[in-house]
């Protein structure tokens, strides 16, 4: 660096000068100095005598540094530009990598040389691309600069939440139940954010410059959805929040102290709005208390339709029932003891799901008032499935996975008055089981003819 050059930088870079940017600030003094945009975007331009400094803020996409700077090396080697030598390298700053392109480019003869360095903050969830011409030293000018930046606390809502450590109790069983009871009007999967990135060049008494721009583009569904599933849940009476990080977004719901994560783009959104997720890359980000904020941090107008997502059924709902203390039974205990299942017990094959859905068909179409009963993880019975039937004084509780000796059903069931049977998650049907868990429902209508096939 020359001597002119190490001049205008002590002139450039001083700490007492610093200037404020929505979320950062910087030490710098170039007379020539605008700043436009807000926290979701924007870009800090300064010029001075041999010095040209652009520094653009965005909301990450999700893209590597490497990407743009793969996109700014191929924007200087067309139209008329020509790349005359390019090196690439690394820096520490403060406490981001930062990746950095240094470009020889030429246009009818004449020449310029440009640095770019591009870095992603998670403390903010944004990306910086600067970039700077110089009369020399481009590279070690755009340094010392960049050295001087500080993000603001006030834009500081990078959190690391902890992970909900119960799996498959009875919690996540109604969380889940309430997601898969409503779908998207609209069914399809999520994509990512886009950018574009474009380019002026203007040759002025025989220099050569070059002018960016960037312009970002998301999905309209990448921020309708948490939107949509955020007051779902909160009417619930659920405490959600809303994360993004690296050009996703997505939903995390508090227990205790613990948080679960949920995704937004299910597998099949026509039968869910969202699915829980585990690991610990779903529990880190900006964190948004409502929909609300993640609008202003993003710089949109976020309005929801009403009828963005449909309600497919009810959920299903924990249930603490009385037991019927009634000696009338008999009428009942015989039909469960003349009747039994032919396949034998397997799991996953005719267990205790399916041989529970079989005899609730059997009795509604017999006319009694009869539901599916589940228990979770946590339950005394275990991740289980039984039948109760709506009495006049209360519910009797129906074993229907009593096994003999080779794995054969006894009976279609056995009434139970352990107090076990009489609390866990209730559906109405097996249709209604079925649709919020599809690949054990056997979607059994009353008195459905199939059950012929599995019954003796």
């Amino acid at each position: 660096m020359d001597l002119k050059m190490l001049i205008l930088l002590c002139f450039i870079i001083d700490s007492s000068l610093a200037l404020q940017a929505p979320g950062f600030s910087l030490s710098i003094a170039i007379e020539n100095t605008t700043i436009q945009g807000d926290e979701g975007k924007g870009v800090l331009t300064s010029e001075a005598p041999c010095l040209r400094f652009n520094l653009f803020w965005l909301r990450d996409v999700g893209v590597e540094p490497e990407i743009y700077l793969d996109t700014y090396q191929n924007l200087y080697s067309g139209n008329g530009l020509v790349v005359e030598s390019k090196s690439r390298f690394s820096s520490r700053i403060r406490d981001f990598d930062v990746r950095i392109l240094d470009i020889n480019y030429s246009l009818a003869g004449y020449k310029a040389r440009k640095t770019f360095a591009v870095w992603y903050s998670p403390v903010t969830d944004r990306t910086y691309i600067a970039s700077m011409e110089s009369c020399s030293g481009s590279r070690e000018a755009l340094l010392s600069i960049l050295r001087t930046i500080s993000e603001t606390n006030e834009t500081n809502r990078s959190r690391t939440l902890v992970e909900r450590k119960s799996r498959n109790d009875t919690w996540s069983l109604l969380l889940s139940d309430l997601l898969s009871s409503w779908r998207y009007a609209e069914p399809s999967h999520l994509t990512g954010g886009q950018f574009l990135i474009h380019t002026n060049y203007t040759v002025s008494e025989s220099v050569l410059l070059s002018y960016d721009g960037i312009d970002l583009s998301f999905p309209q569904d990448l921020f309708m959805r948490p939107a949509a599933v955020f007051y779902l849940l909160r009417d619930a009476g659920y405490t959600p929040v809303i994360l993004q990080r690296q050009g996703s977004v997505w939903i995390a719901v508090k227990d205790g102290d613990e948080w679960q994560a949920i995704s937004l783009n299910p597998l099949n959104p026509d039968r869910a709005v969202g699915v829980q997720v585990f690991g610990n890359e779903w529990y880190r980000g900006v964190v948004y208390t409502d929909p609300e904020e993640l609008a202003a941090a993003n710089s949109i107008d976020l309005s929801v339709p009403v009828d963005y997502i449909v309600r497919r059924c009810e959920p299903s709902r924990y249930v603490h029932l009385e037991m019927d203390d009634s000696t009338d039974r008999s009428d009942l205990e015989r039909i469960l003891k003349e009747h039994s299942y032919i396949s034998r017990y397997s799991e996953s094959r005719f267990d205790c799901s399916n041989a529970s859905q079989v005899c609730w068909s059997f009795l509604k179409g017999l006319g009694y008032d009869a539901y599916l009963m589940v228990g979770a993880k946590d339950h005394p019975l275990g991740e289980h499935m039984w039948v109760v039937v709506r009495m006049k004084n209360g519910y009797i509780a129906i074993e229907c996975a009593e096994v003999g000796s080779a794995q054969n059903f006894i009976k279609l069931g056995s009434i139970k008055s352990d107090s076990d049977y009489y609390r866990g998650v209730m559906y109405n049907s097996s249709v209604h089981y079925s649709l919020l868990n599809p690949t054990e429902g056997m979607w059994l209508e009353p008195g459905d003819e199939r059950i012929r096939s599995w019954m003796s």
